[in-house]
């Protein structure tokens, strides 16, 4: 049986956390410390955003804040120890008590259940309405960029049935299965319409404003009941939840920067859950018995090497397919993520979506000659330079960086890093004026035919590589024409339509990572979910299991 984490240095790591996150928070409710009753969780501070219409970054903390129609259902993972994740292609109740689908596949009617959000108003159709019409409006929001092409127009297709009952009508019956999906999601949370219209003013006619330091607006298991930005957040289980009151009472989150802190916090027991690990510490706390290091068996966050095909050298395909030859694959998987990392083939489209397969995909290995082949045929046979760019952010990442520099020179690549602040390297990303980027990135909702537009949508921000390509458009409208997206027939059309994509090479995928977050060994339901942030209310604190 795997040993209790306490241990006499747990005072130096007590010290070392203390220092580094300042204090404990000043309002900690008194059951704070109490074994089960409270999870101490150590993150670095991505800045919260208590709401997706006012941007996106920091959402850990509000998605535990808030909650949707619909959820995907949590199953053991093979792992065992108490580690769990989504079943992504399954979706139940959580808000509403049920849905009906018309017999075209168009019209989702759901039934609400009577839930009170934090602030003890009750869920109406309302709610829902006022939601997506706000989410639609603000100029920050990603959501319609996100829920297209399912739902683009939400006063034509949401409607009110009566106080209990609100439909949805989407533009062809195919889109039902992403339709599904993301309501199970962030862009499908709902918000406390009457506490928020109650502080709208002519120039923040959403409250949008207002919710973004008044963030218990949703209807989730938890609420805020103390901030202190950039030091710490503590959440409080609502015992008046639709779904029943959480097992784990108060959440006590402590952002503290140093990734080494963070680790050694969960190491001795100072810290349930340790988030945004590198690889060489979760590679080290791997063998102590008294802590687990989650994996899962189809990880959707990948390391990616946009190559932005709006300026030379990548506006040539063959001098792309060319970069995907001369990426060292597997030595990125060993060297940097110590085996937490894997690479099933070239594609990016999780390979457990009913009706995969990844029949007549290039197959593109580290081959240094073919990539100095394809650069001859491109009409470059002493090779070419480009500058890659890379946050200061993600050390992983800088290390994987270092590693395609010095592998690539063998087929002709040579690359200068250009490492640069987090807030520059999202500027850059947005508005595609580097050469070449690299980071982790993932997409929340994994039905194909969304992942195959996350990155490729026309004039996204998103469209990191600034790639436009009709063909592509058209093999994705032809599956989307399907009245089941995750039919064997609609496998073959995303098989098309991914094939083009590898083909015409806009982004390099390198290899999928392991979530990089720890657990002590008595906690219980950390889960991995699609939008890769952890849900507290499933977790809970108990005796170490060894399954």
């Amino acid at each position: 049986m795997p040993t209790l984490r306490r241990a006499p240095a747990a005072l130096a790591a007590l010290a070392a956390l203390t220092l580094t996150a300042c204090s404990a928070p000043a309002n900690t409710p008194e059951s704070a410390g109490t074994p089960g009753n409270t999870l101490t969780v150590v993150a670095p501070d991505n800045g919260l955003v208590w709401a997706i219409d006012n941007g996106f970054g920091g959402y850990e903390q509000a998605n535990n804040l808030h909650a949707g129609l619909l959820r995907k259902p949590y199953v053991d993972s093979a792992q065992g120890r108490g580690v769990q994740q989504q079943d992504t292609y399954s979706y139940q109740p959580y808000l509403a008590s049920g849905y009906t689908v018309s017999p075209d596949g168009l019209t989702y009617t759901f039934t609400l259940k009577e839930a009170r959000s934090a602030a003890g108003n009750v869920l109406s159709a309302d709610d829902v309405l006022w939601s997506f019409e706000r989410k639609f409006a603000s100029p920050r929001s990603v959501a319609p960029g996100v829920m297209d092409p399912s739902i683009t127009d939400p006063a034509r297709q949401i409607r009110k049935i009566d106080d209990r009952t609100v439909s949805f009508t989407l533009p062809n019956a195919g889109l039902g299965a992403t339709f599904l999906a993301l309501m199970a999601d962030l862009a499908g949370h709902i918000f406390d319409s009457t506490l928020l219209k109650a502080h709208v003013t002519p120039d923040d006619p959403y409250a949008v404003s207002w919710s973004a330091e008044n963030p218990n607006h949703g209807f989730g298991p938890y609420e805020m009941t103390s901030y202190r930005p950039g030091t710490s957040v503590v959440l409080t289980a609502r015992e008046d939840f639709v779904n029943g009151p959480p097992p784990t009472r108060t959440i006590n989150i402590r952002f503290v920067a140093d990734a080494g802190t963070r680790a050694n916090a969960v190491r001795f027991g100072d810290a349930d859950l340790a988030e945004g690990l590198t690889p060489a510490d979760l590679g080290s706390l791997a063998s102590d018995p008294g802590v687990t290091v989650p994996e899962v068996g189809n990880p959707n966050t990948f390391v990616m090497m946009p190559l932005v095909t709006n300026k030379a050298p990548f506006d040539d395909v063959t001098v792309r397919q060319a970069m995907a030859y001369a990426v060292p694959y597997q030595q990125i998987i060993d060297n940097v993520y110590r085996g937490l990392a894997k690479r099933e083939n070239a594609g990016f489209l999780l390979s457990d979506a009913p009706g995969y397969t990844d029949a007549g995909f290039p197959e593109y290995t580290s081959d240094p000659a073919k990539a100095r082949e394809l650069l001859t045929q491109a009409g470059f046979p002493g090779g070419v330079s480009f500058t890659l760019a890379v946050s200061a952010a993600e050390p992983d990442v800088l290390d994987a960086a270092k590693q395609i520099q010095t592998a690539a020179k063998a087929g002709g690549f040579d690359i200068t890093i250009d490492e640069m602040p987090a807030a520059e390297f999202a500027t850059q990303r947005s508005n595609h004026t580097s050469q070449a980027f690299i980071l982790r990135d993932y997409a929340i909702t994994l039905t194909p035919p969304y992942e195959l537009l996350v990155y490729t949508a026309a004039e996204s921000t998103n469209n990191f590589a600034d790639w436009e390509y009709q063909p592509f458009y058209d093999a994705l409208a032809a599956g989307n024409a399907l009245p089941d997206a995750l039919s064997a027939e609609a496998g073959l059309a995303w098989n098309a339509t991914e094939r083009i994509y590898l083909e015409q090479s806009p982004i390099v995928f390198i290899a999928q990572v392991q979530p990089n977050v720890a657990v002590g060994s008595d906690v219980r339901g950390y889960a991995w979910r699609s939008d890769n942030w952890v849900d507290y209310s499933n977790m809970s604190v108990g005796q170490p299991t060894d399954s």
